[in-house]
């Protein structure tokens, strides 16, 4: 990170809160730098950066309140906060698999208790993070990750998909 004010904000809202194989910073970090490794566009690795921070579907932890988007907005841009705010407010992954097929992309808010309709490049981008995601954290997770890999990818988040998915299957053999 070169930006000072994101580097404070993840500090003092990230480090110590706990997460599943440790905090919570470590993990965004980690989803940040891979999706980094991927070639994933800006926007992706910000979002992957913060992915949680609203809360998800599976975790309730709140680090930041909906009601202070505009204070991510500020920090790492409207396409980025709009990743974290969907990657918060939807049932992910299954939502997003779902839409694979579907035009529109409709996806349900369950914050607004409203339908969203986006570009499917977007879906594509929270397939991505949802990737990394799941990666990042070692989930056996393949069916899901195999489902990522019919979404428009980074070239790099496919083979790094592909990498990941192929080592699992070998180390289980």
């Amino acid at each position: 990170m070169h930006d000072p004010r994101l580097e404070q904000f993840l500090t003092d809202r990230l480090q110590g809160v706990p997460h599943s194989a440790g905090d919570l910073l470590s993990h965004f970090r980690g989803t940040h730098d891979l999706l980094r490794r991927w070639g994933s566009p800006e926007a992706v690795c910000l979002a992957g950066l913060l992915h949680g921070v609203y809360g998800t579907w599976h975790v309730s932890h709140q680090t930041l309140k909906l009601s202070e988007r505009g204070t991510l907005r500020t920090l790492i841009g409207e396409e980025a906060e709009a990743l974290v705010y969907l990657f918060a407010v939807t049932e992910r992954p299954k939502d997003f698999i779902e839409c694979l097929d579907r035009h529109p992309v409709r996806l349900r808010d369950h914050h607004a208790g409203t339908d969203v309709v986006l570009p499917r490049e977007m879906l594509d981008r929270l397939l991505e993070i949802e990737a990394a995601n799941i990666i990042e954290q070692n989930e056996p997770a393949d069916a899901i990750l195999g489902q990522c890999l019919r979404a428009r990818l980074s070239p790099g988040a496919v083979v790094g998909i592909e990498g990941y998915l192929a080592g699992r299957k070998a180390r289980s053999a």
